[in-house]
């Protein structure tokens, strides 16, 4: 097996309803969450088929079977990786959370829990790994743009400043972000405790009512309610191979100067949710 890899960041271009097909309480349909952290993310499974997807629509010259299997074959050929694909696919993770700000259009929070997993997963995926000075925030502070001591209001919280990020972290995301969005990092990026952080991954994702209407009437036949991730939410996935070449093959067709580089996951296609930009952070 190969142990060529790569990372390609995400950034949500419209919401994002990656499900679990259920309700849990007063939502109908929740986005999926890690089970220990309850951080919303994609499963591979999931972001495998969107990749074949985007792969077979989007990205011309790619041998689909070859990367993804064939489908419906439940045969494997000599090498023992027909059927499953030569290119493997992690779960889309979150980094960045887009929270809704008082004093400002929205903060980029994250927490350490997240950036030392994001490190963890760059040192085993990047040839030269992103080296981050990891800071920890109390319970209601924040390092960020603002003048030390003073609050801003996040949804209804309020987090007061304890300093401004350190530089190798800026320096480390800002590699993650394309030119247009990494110029206002340093002015949205927030990082808070853990403790604080799995609050707004809790509750705070928009939630959008959605009916359909009888159509003479116009009465409401079905209502209920939909979680998503807003807009300009930013994940990351590792993408490794069996065969090399496999990893190399994707990196050519994410090619910031055309189309090719916009992936769709999860659902509500319809209705234009589910877009991605995708951007490779780096691989060894």
């Amino acid at each position: 097996m190969s142990n060529k890899s790569m990372i390609i960041s995400l950034m949500a271009e419209t919401h994002i309803h990656a499900g679990v097909g259920q309700s849990t309480g007063a939502l109908d349909l929740p986005v999926a969450r890690e089970r220990t952290t309850d951080y919303p993310f994609i499963p591979g499974s999931g972001v495998k088929g969107a990749m074949r997807v985007w792969a077979k629509e989007r990205a011309a010259g790619l041998d689909i079977d070859d990367l993804f299997g064939k489908e419906g074959q439940a045969e494997k050929d000599e090498g023992g990786s027909g059927f499953a694909g030569n290119l493997l696919c992690s779960d889309a993770r979150l980094l960045l959370l887009p929270v809704r700000c008082l004093s400002d259009a929205y903060k980029w929070v994250t927490c350490p829990a997240i950036l030392k997993r994001f490190q963890r997963d760059c040192k085993r995926a990047l040839e030269k790994p992103l080296h981050f000075s990891m800071q920890q925030a109390n319970q209601q502070e924040y390092f960020g743009h603002g003048n030390t001591g003073g609050w801003i209001g996040l949804e209804e919280r309020e987090v007061r400043c304890a300093g401004s990020v350190d530089p190798s972290i800026l320096g480390g995301l800002q590699n993650v972000l394309g030119e247009d969005q990494s110029s206002d990092l340093e002015k949205r990026l927030v990082i808070i405790s853990d403790t604080d952080f799995s609050w707004f991954a809790r509750y705070a994702l928009p939630v959008m009512a959605r009916n359909v209407l009888k159509p003479d009437t116009k009465e409401s036949e079905n209502l209920w309610y939909e979680e998503t991730l807003a807009p300009d939410t930013i994940m990351y996935l590792l993408l490794g191979e069996r065969k090399e070449e496999r990893v190399n093959s994707i990196a050519g067709a994410i090619n910031p100067t055309n189309k090719a580089r916009y992936i769709q996951m999860g659902g509500n296609e319809t209705i234009g949710q589910g877009w991605f930009e995708m951007r490779e952070v780096g691989g060894n």
